[in-house]
C-alpha cells in the first residue's frame, strides 16, 4: 500500500523519491513492489547488505537496558571495543571514542586535536589543516574543516577561518604550514581517498609521505577520516593503509553500523589519549549507546566470518573492469577512478540528472562533486554484490549516461 509522505521532505522542492519498506542484498524494495538496484549501499553505508536479521536482533536483545550515562562500560560497549581493538585498528590504537555518526566522530576528532595541544601546554594551536576539496560532516566545525563550495554556502560567516592545502601538491602542503606557523596549527584532517566532495581523488604516495612527516615533525594530529574508506570498502580494512599515511586518529562511521544504526567510532594512538588527563574531552548524550554497540558489533563480525573485506576487493577488481569497459570512453565521462567497492566517475554533465535517470532505471547512484569536480557520481555497492549484480549496475549506468548525454 502507498503511503502519504507529503511534507516528509522538510524542504520545498524536494525530489519525489519511493518510499522504502524493505531491503534484500543490493536492492531497496519500494511500497510498489519495485526493486530498486542499491548501487551506492544508500551513502555508502551498507556493507554487509541489506536484510541481515540477525542485526536487528542482536540490537533487540540489549534494548531492553535501556539507557547507560555514556562513561559507565556495559557489555555490548566493552565487546565493540574489544571487536575494534583487537581485529580491526593498527596496533597502538587501543582507545575508542563511540559517536552516533561520522559527523560527531570528525567532529570529535577536530575536539581531540585541540584538547591534545591544550594538555600539552600549546594553546595557540587552535588551526585545523583541511584540504580542497573534501568533505567531513555537517556540523560547523566539520563544515568549516572542510572545502565542500555546495555545504558551504551560506554558512560562511559562520565558519572558523581554517587553512587549507591541495588535495594533491605536496610542496603546497608545505607553504601553507610554513606560512600558517606550525606553532597555531592542532591538525590536519584528510580522507585517504575523496569521497563526496571528489569522487575517489587520489593523492599520490609522494604526497602522503609528506603530509605525514611535516605532521610528524611538528606534533600536529594527523587525523584520517575512514568514514566512507572504512571497514573494508577499498578492499583493505582503512583506505589510509593504501598509502604511506600515517595517522594519529582515525576516525569511521557508515560501514561500522553497516546502515543499520546510526554510529561512529573515534580512535587514537596511546600516546594521544595519555596526554589528555584532565583536558576535559566530553561525550555526546548517545555515545555508546547500547544497540548501536550490539549491532555494530555484529556488523563487524559477519565481515570477518564471511571474509567480506577481500570479498570487495575481489568484486571491487570485477567492477572496475567493467566500468572501464563500457563507460571509459563515454561521451559523459571524464574520469572513472577508485579502489575495492570505491568508484567515481567524474562527468561532463549534471550529476542530479544522471541520478533521476538512474532513478526512472530503478537504481540508485550517488552524486559527488566540489570544486575541481564539479559533477560525479560514485558507484560503491554492497560487499555482497555479484558478478551478475555489477553487470546490471553497469548497463543501468551506461543507460542513464545516454539519456543525459548521449553523444
Amino acid at each position: 500500500m502507498a503511503t502519504n509522505t507529503d511534507r516528509y521532505a522538510f524542504l520545498p522542492g524536494a525530489p519525489d523519491y519511493p518510499t522504502i519498506v524493505g531491503g534484500d542484498g543490493v536492492f531497496l524494495i519500494a511500497d510498489d513492489g519495485r526493486r530498486i538496484l542499491d548501487a551506492a549501499a544508500g551513502a555508502i553505508v551498507g556493507n554487509i547488505g541489506w536484510g541481515r536479521t540477525e542485526v536487528a536482533a542482536a540490537a533487540a536483545a540489549v534494548m531492553p537496558m535501556g539507557y547507560v550515562v555514556p562513561l559507565w562500560p556495559t557489555p555490548s560497549r566493552l565487546a565493540l571495543k574489544d571487536e575494534l581493538v583487537q581485529h580491526w585498528l593498527p596496533e597502538g590504537m587501543g582507545n575508542v571514542f563511540f559517536t552516533s555518526g561520522g559527523s560527531e566522530s570528525t567532529d570529535s576528532a577536530l575536539r581531540l586535536a585541540r584538547a591534545y595541544q591544550v594538555a600539552k601546554g600549546r594553546p595557540d594551536r587552535w588551526k585545523i589543516i583541511g584540504r580542497h576539496p573534501s568533505y567531513h560532516g555537517m556540523t560547523l566545525g566539520t563544515i568549516a574543516a572542510a572545502s565542500h563550495l555546495g555545504r558551504q554556502k551560506g554558512y560562511e560567516p559562520m565558519l572558523l577561518p581554517f587553512p587549507k592545502v591541495p588535495w594533491d601538491d605536496p610542496e603546497q602542503v608545505l607553504k601553507v604550514i610554513e606560512q600558517e606557523d606550525p606553532a597555531t596549527i592542532a591538525g590536519f584532517i584528510a580522507e585517504p581517498m575523496t569521497g563526496a566532495a571528489g569522487a575517489c581523488l587520489t593523492a599520490s604516495d609522494e604526497y602522503w609521505r609528506t603530509v605525514t612527516d611535516v605532521c610528524k615533525a611538528n606534533d600536529i594530529l594527523l587525523i584520517a577520516d575512514e568514514v566512507m574508506t572504512g571497514y573494508g570498502r577499498t578492499g583493505i580494512t582503512w583506505g589510509h593503509q593504501h598509502f604511506p599515511f600515517d595517522p594519529d586518529v582515525i576516525v569511521g562511521g557508515k560501514g561500522l553500523g553497516g546502515g543499520y544504526v546510526p554510529l561512529g567510532a573515534v580512535a587514537a594512538t596511546d600516546e594521544v589519549v595519555e596526554a589528555l588527563t584532565g583536558s576535559g574531552f566530553m561525550y555526546f548524550t548517545f555515545t555508546g549507546n547500547e544497540a548501536a554497540c550490539a549491532a555494530g558489533t555484529e556488523v563487524l563480525q559477519i565481515l570477518r566470518r564471511e571474509n567480506l573485506v577481500a570479498r570487495a576487493a575481489e568484486m571491487g577488481v570485477v567492477l572496475e573492469r567493467r566500468l572501464r569497459e563500457e563507460l571509459e570512453s563515454h561521451p559523459a565521462v571524464v574520469e572513472i577512478r577508485g579502489k575495492g567497492l570505491f568508484w567515481g566517475l567524474e562527468l561532463r554533465c549534471n550529476r542530479d540528472d544522471v541520478v533521476n535517470a538512474a532513478l526512472e532505471r530503478d537504481m540508485w547512484v550517488y552524486p559527488a562533486g566540489s570544486g575541481p569536480v564539479a559533477d560525479a557520481v560514485m558507484v560503491a555497492p554492497a560487499f555482497v554484490v555479484t558478478a551478475d549484480e555489477i553487470d546490471q549496475i553497469v548497463q543501468r549506468l551506461r543507460g542513464a549516461l545516454d539519456a543525459v548525454h548521449p553523444g
